[in-house]
This record gives C-alpha cells, structure tokens and sequence, in this order.
C-alpha cells in the first residue's frame, strides 16, 4: 500500500507542478489563459484512458504485438513531440528557467525507489533497478546540483545539454532493459516473462504511462530552451 500510494502522490505531485509552471507563463505573458484548463482536460482524459487499459487488462497480455509501448508509450510520446512545435512551449521555455528544466529531472529519484520497491515485491527483476543495471537515478541525483549551478549561471550551456542527452541515453537504456525482460528473458538467461502482469495495472502502469515519458519531454524542452538561447 505504501509504494502504491507514493507512485500515486509523485503522479499528482508532478502534474500539480506543470499546472503551476502553465499558470505561472500564462500570467507573465498575457495570453494563453486557457492553457491550464487544456492541460487539465487532456491530463483527466490521459488518466481515465489508463483507467479503462488497466480495468480490462488489455495491457497485462506481454505477447506480441507490444501492447504497452504501442498503446500507452508511442502515443503519449507522438502527442508530446507534436506540441514541441507548439508556439505556447516556445514561449514555456523562454519564460522557464534553466534550472528549472534541469531540477524537475529529481523526480526519477522517487520512480527508481519505487521500482526498486517493485522489485522487492517480485514484479520486476532486479535487472530493472539500480542494483542491477539500470543507471537511471544518476540522472535523478545530478540533477539538483547542476539546476543550482545552473541557477547562478556558473555552468555552460554546452554542458547542460551534454547532460541532457546523456539523460536521455539512459532513459533509453531503461526502456531496453524493460522491453527485454518482458519479451526477450533469454537475454538475461530465463525462458519467460520476468516482469508479473501488476507492472501493467495502475498505479504502476504510471511509470511507462506517465513518468518515463514525462522525463523524455522535459529533456526535449531543455535542449530546446538551450538552443533557442544559443540562437
């Protein structure tokens, strides 16, 4: 009950933060009144889509096709990428810190205890964690330091987005490792799925559905930010 609770608090505590971030543009900037409420409305219907994938356990099925990745990860992803080109996210980052960008990034301190949990609870391997090969919470700790020296402008922008990529490297590795637990386990020396069917049920169908693509997004932002500024 407690990871579950902590994975639905870190959910609702990082929406609460992008809502604030919205309403903080929209007042500096004079428009785009409407984009908290936008930003609301897709997040409740993101969530009960979710809802609905998990109740009928169309997801928990790990043969192929992908399920997860096709009906939760690619589209959230398509629909961020989309709004990247957006001009109210060109005015986000212009009105948004660097550190900022950079500090929100902690939060996958909390998704890797929470996997971590997972793991103790015997629904994912221990591949999947920091003991064993996923580095993901490295990105998640140098964030605080480098959104502080960030802040104070005593780091180069080269640097930042050195970070960034690298950031997402990882990111991609963890993916990897996930992918190839559930539908690759010989890769890992077992003949079936090392991941149990509740990895795909909410509240932990978050991380693939909310805070792994979250982090690709807020990275994509960062270097955005920082080549604008270069320019």
């Amino acid at each position: 009950m407690i990871l579950e609770a902590l994975t639905i608090l870190l959910a609702f505590f990082l929406i609460l933060v992008l809502l604030r971030a919205i309403k903080s543009m929209t007042n500096e900037a004079g428009k785009y009144q409407k984009l908290p409420w936008a930003m609301t409305i897709f997040v409740a219907f993101w969530l009960i889509y979710l809802s609905v994938l998990s109740y009928t356990e169309v997801i928990t099925d790990f043969s192929f096709p992908p399920r997860i990745p096709l009906l939760v990860v690619l589209p959230l992803l398509m629909l961020m990428a989309i709004s990247l080109f957006r001009r109210a996210t060109t005015d986000f980052v212009a009105t948004t810190s660097v550190g900022w960008l950079i500090y929100i990034q902690s939060f996958r301190i909390i998704v890797e205890l929470i996997i971590w949990g997972l793991y103790k609870q015997g629904i994912v391997p221990i591949e999947t964690t920091f003991e064993g090969y996923n580095y993901d919470v490295v990105v998640g700790l140098t964030a605080v330091p480098l959104a502080y020296y960030a802040k104070r402008d005593k780091i180069s922008p080269l640097m930042l987005m050195l970070w960034n990529i690298a950031g997402l490297l990882i990111l991609a590795n963890t993916v990897r490792l996930f992918v190839s637990t559930v539908y690759f386990p010989e890769i890992f020396g077992q003949d079936s799925t090392m991941i149990e069917p509740a990895f795909a049920k909410l509240p932990y169908l978050l991380i693939a559905g909310f805070f792994m693509p979250l982090a690709v997004y807020i990275h994509a932002l960062s270097i955005k930010q920082l080549l604008n500024r270069r320019q």
